[in-house]
């Protein structure tokens, strides 16, 4: 912003008030507040401008050969003639994420009288923004109203300085009586020649309250102060994009990236800022210059507010650093690290670095200056502005540099070579890999004398033992391609041994409808060498960095561009020579055809070439990874005896290699399959087998699928919370990578338990991933548990509902459309649920009764599942005895399946039948099945079967003639399918209870005169809930009982609702 713009631009706001005609007048009458607000900011623009003025003349004129005027003050201070500091208290900054600070610093001013206060930080971290905030805040104001002084000593080089600027800033007056307080107390301070000794005795004043801001980490020790601030840190990245905003009224994706670039420091962040707020810059291009140019961007001027490099020269050039020449020298070298550098890295570094004597003590001085900070585990921070800064501008030396990609590359071959299980190397591995990165791309950047291919062979290494810790990034070994294709342009390509590299796995898990099976993709090659096959190894190094980059994308979901790099790797392997790369790309490229039934078929082919490919070199590991793809096919297909085949010939295979992350991704496989033979325990037993050996392999993505594999036979054995915190764990596992699988086992987990909000944003999400994954299956579950809910909740037309004709032709045409965009077995057992249960049960009973005699069931738990509800079909009908032979039914195949919510559910209708059958008096069977199916959702955590079970109990009190049992009952199943959401349980409760009210009333037991009409209100209750699961057969018996009280009791007046007087229309 120059000064003619800022002239410029006020003196045209001004233009326009000088017209006096009659039109311009009214038209400034109009426009009244447009001009107030353009006034208001070239108010502003005027203010910042003449602040910046003042600190660049006083920069000027400190610029000048100091010794002189050094020698000037020591002789006669009163004719210092310097820039004259503005009386006027600074406006009050725009201050984002720091309300926590100034309510702190405001607390310790109200709880000390006088209080002394240090701000420290580095530079651009917003201590002065801070400070005058909290003299601006409402409570200071009202404390000392005029007495607030700014004093900003950034042009001040000496205690003499800062002594005049306190005099113009405070206006002390001359006095010339000797003896005058002020004067003594002036002529003393001016004595004082050291900045610390001074700023100690203006503490020792008892009437100044003083806050101080310090570039740093460490406060004067002469000063006692009130408490001791940690350093400020950087903003939250919430409140730097408010930042952002605030000055450009921009925010998207690349105003984040923008401001976790300069890791959320204020000034940088505003400098940014203004760069944005330029007409016609978009924060994207911006974001590429960024990319190019980095700190250099970030300045505005010539002061150290208006330019983060000056800034940052500024602590680079305080006397503590230029004491310690070691300090700026590790700062070079550290500043190569962008993550937190460990305890154990530091530790290393002060064995000896080439070049630097006294790390420790360089250390210190850094952290002095707050150039790094150290957190509470001894890690070491480097700030992203500095850090690029110090890169651009002080380079380390090529020893020291030598020296830490050695460190780094050691520990990828520590990683890769120790056995997995041991702790230190995996934890000091995954918790700096983004350091390790860093250097691996420092290496390729600058690789000192080292040969490209070796490097890429140790970036492999590292890429896929990372992938085995659940890191997915693509930087290094995309660099690594291209390095390659660029060597290889212009060198004769190197010949080696064929020997096939290990690769990493990517896998995708399902976890279907009742039991449908998981699909496995997995990808991993064997150390072995099968004869001595001459290949081109530049080419062969190029094949293995895509393919390797191709199976991080695939995980990543990002199926396409996966695709590009495995027919790639395709090509460089078959030119290579390489038969064992090209058979582990035809795997890859399998895996990621088979996660849609449209390319299956496809897949299905490529991995029989691939298993032709491995059998023919006798690679059984190879060979067992097309068989476990082969085994995933299957289990889509519903054909899981032949998978089981398919897998179990895969673990002898793994066995026999001692390729124990095969057997993992084989014993998972095995989990799923009996999983669809309901056999739960059976399938536990193979996930926890696979569990034990991600632990001992330290695969963390192998160890989230098996866990979520185990979570499963948790929910189908109906121990739903255990499951919850198994899928939980499984989820942040994969964190930040979401996998759609895992969340929407998760919202099944939740709807167990009756969370259909939760559920519903679990579903909703994993539908999301789903479809840009091209899932359809996995968007068919997703869409058929969303359905659930609705109907569930009642909300099948979700507030569409007119007339009852209306109502039952949109449910109709809803259920049609939404059959005819998710096939399937799962949805259409649903569909004949809410046929069941809604507008048309007479053709969800004939559609039960077709899956139940064609046996369409894929195993004991699905057709348990379609048993039950058959029972219950003809439990509508009147049909008691099929009603009890098809329970019974479901309760064996629940028992066998093990899934103790189906049991219990059956208990319950069992129940229903002998209460329908009048055999409620029979007290022994009846009251069996009550508490067997009472103790069995209680011991579940079932909410809504207990409300279920009681309401049976509520039915048979009724029956008895225990109207005040009854009562009690219905009214506690009421309460707990409320808490559920189970609007069909709270029909049925309210339509009892109305009954039960309406008994009393009639016998005229009741307590109270008017219980007819809490038995209206009642039943009108039970319609409402009914309407909304347009459930005509319900209404139907609202009106009927509605009808027998218009009958028998004269004071009941004609309802106006709707749904009683109309439900002959449904």
């Amino acid at each position: 912003m120059s000064e003619n713009s800022v002239l410029e631009s006020i003196y045209q706001v001004l233009e326009s008030f000088r017209s006096t005609s009659a039109s311009a007048r009214i038209n400034r009458v109009v426009q009244r507040r447009e001009l107030l607000d353009r006034l208001t900011e070239q108010d502003r623009r005027l203010d910042t401008l003449i602040t910046s003025f003042q600190l660049k003349s006083s920069i000027v004129l400190r610029a000048q050969p100091y010794q002189a005027v050094a020698m000037k003050l020591s002789i006669q201070t009163s004719e210092i003639r310097f820039h004259a500091p503005s009386t006027r208290l600074r406006s009050k900054p725009q201050v984002f994420g720091r309300d926590s600070e100034i309510d702190d610093i405001v607390r310790i001013i109200q709880q000390n009288s006088p209080a002394r206060i240090a701000i420290l930080g580095s530079g651009g971290i917003g201590k002065t923004s801070l400070a005058l905030s909290v003299l601006h805040d409402e409570r200071i104001l009202q404390r000392f109203r005029d007495a607030r002084s700014f004093l900003s000593c950034e042009a001040a080089q000496s205690a003499d300085h800062i002594i005049h600027d306190l005099i113009m800033c405070l206006q002390i007056p001359p006095n010339p009586y000797l003896g005058n307080p002020l004067d003594v107390l002036l002529e003393y301070l001016t004595a004082r020649t050291c900045v610390e000794d001074l700023l100690r005795d203006l503490a020792g004043i008892e009437t100044i309250t003083l806050i101080v801001t310090l570039r740093g980490s460490q406060r004067p020790s002469s000063v006692q102060w009130s408490q001791l601030l940690a350093p400020l840190q950087p903003v939250t990245l919430d409140a730097a994009v408010d930042i952002f905003k605030a000055i450009c009224q921009k925010g998207d994706e690349f105003v984040v990236k923008l401001v976790e670039a300069v890791a959320c420091v204020p000034l940088a962040v505003t400098l940014l800022a203004n760069l944005a707020a330029v007409e016609g810059e978009s924060t994207e291009a911006l974001w590429r210059r960024w990319c190019d140019e980095s700190v250099s961007m970030v300045e505005n001027g010539v002061d150290r507010s208006n330019n983060l490099e000056i800034s940052i020269e500024i602590s680079l050039s305080s006397p503590r650093i230029q004491r310690d020449p070691d300090a700026l020298k590790l700062l070079s070298l550290l500043s190569l690290l962008p993550d937190m550098i460990s305890s154990e890295a530091i530790c290393t570094l002060e064995s000896g670095i080439p070049g630097i004597s006294h790390v420790k003590k360089g250390l210190s001085t850094l952290i002095q200056n707050a150039l790094i900070t150290k957190d509470a585990s001894g890690g070491i921070r480097i700030l992203s502005p500095i850090r690029l800064h110090m890169r651009a501008r002080h380079p380390p030396s090529t020893d020291a540099r030598r020296f830490l990609q050695d460190h780094f590359l050691d520990l990828v071959s520590d990683a890769s070579s120790t056995t997995l299980d041991e702790p230190t190397v995996q934890n000091r591995f995954r918790s700096e890999y983004g350091n390790v990165e860093a250097i691996l791309l420092d290496c390729l950047d600058v690789p000192l004398g080292r040969n490209l291919e070796d490097i890429v062979e140790i970036i492999l290494e590292s890429c896929q033992h990372a992938y085995l810790c659940g890191i997915l990034s693509t930087h290094a070994i995309s660099l690594a391609a291209a390095k390659l294709a660029s060597y290889s342009s212009y060198s004769a390509p190197a010949k080696t041994v064929s020997k096939p590299r290990k690769n990493f796995i990517a896998r995708l898990t399902r976890f279907r409808f009742l039991g449908n099976a998981s699909k496995t993709i997995s990808v991993v090659q064997n150390d072995q060498n099968f004869g001595d096959r001459i290949v081109d190894r530049t080419l062969k190094l190029r094949g293995d960095c895509l393919g390797s980059c191709g199976q991080i994308l695939s995980r990543q979901y990002r199926f396409q561009e996966a695709e590009e790099r495995f027919n790639m790797a395709i090509t460089l392997h078959a030119q290579a020579g390489d038969v064992a790369g090209h058979a582990y790309d035809l795997n890859n490229m399998g895996c990621l055809l088979s996660r849609n039934s449209i390319s299956a078929v496809r897949a299905e082919t490529i991995f029989g070439e691939a298993l032709a490919l491995h059998e023919e070199i006798g690679d059984k590991a190879g060979a067992a990874y097309d068989l476990v793809g082969l085994g995933n096919l299957l289990l889509q297909r519903t054909k899981p005896q032949v998978a089981q085949d398919m897998f179990s010939r895969a673990l002898k295979l793994f066995l026999e290699d001692n390729d124990k992350i095969g057997q993992c991704i084989a014993l998972n496989g095995l989990g799923h399959t009996v999983l669809s033979f309901s056999k739960p325990s059976d399938a536990a037993r193979y996930f926890l087998q696979a569990l034990e050996l991600n632990v001992e392999k330290d695969d963390v993505v192998g160890y989230a699928d098996s866990l979520a594999g185990f979570a499963y036979t948790l929910l189908l054995r109906s121990q739903v919370l255990e499951a919850k915190a198994r899928a939980e764990e499984a989820i942040s596992l994969r964190s930040p990578v979401e996998d759609p699988d895992y969340l929407h086992l998760l919202g099944r987990i939740h709807v167990a338990l009756y969370n259909f909000e939760t559920a519903t944003e679990l579903f909703l999400r994993a539908q999301t991933l789903h479809s840009q994954m091209h899932d359809q299956r996995g968007g068919d579950e997703d869409s058929r548990y969303l359905l659930e809910i609705d109907f569930f909740q009642g909300q099948l037309l979700k507030g569409m509902m007119s007339s009852p004709d209306d109502c039952t032709s949109l449910l109709r045409q809803r259920l049609k459309e939404y059959l005819f965009e998710h096939s399937g077995p799962s949805t259409r057992s649903l569909l004949c649920i809410i046929d069941l249960y809604t507008c048309n049960v007479s053709s969800g009973g004939r559609q039960l009764e077709s899956l139940v005699e064609n046996n369409e069931a894929k195993g004991a738990l699905e057709l348990g599942f379609y048993h039950h509800h058959f029972g219950c079909y003809q439990l509508r009908l009147g049909s008691y005895k099929k009603a009890e032979i098809n329970l019974q039914k479901a309760l064996t195949l629940h028992t066998e399946a093990e899934n103790v919510q189906g049991q219990a559910d059956d208990f319950n209708k069992l129940a229903e039948t002998c209460l329908r059958r009048g055999l409620y008096r029979d007290q022994v069977t009846m009251t069996e099945f009550v508490s067997l199916a009472l103790k069995l959702h209680m011991e579940i955590g079932d909410v809504a079967g207990q409300g279920d079970d009681i309401y049976l109990q509520a039915c048979v009190y009724l029956e008895l003639g225990m109207w005040d049992d009854a009562e009690a009952s219905i009214q506690q199943a009421l309460e707990l399918h409320t808490k559920s959401s189970m609007v069909r349980g709270q029909g049925l409760d309210l339509a009892t209870l109305s009954s039960i009210l309406w008994q009393k009333h009639l016998a005229q037991v009741a307590a109270v005169s008017d219980t007819h009409i809490a038995a209206l209100q009642a039943l009108e209750s039970a319609a409402e809930r009914f309407a909304r699961l347009v459930a005509t057969r319900e209404l139907s018996q609202c009106q009927a009982q509605y009808r027998v009280m218009l009958e028998n009791n004269s004071s009941i007046t004609s309802t106006s609702n709707a749904l009683l007087v109309s439900v002959d229309d449904w």
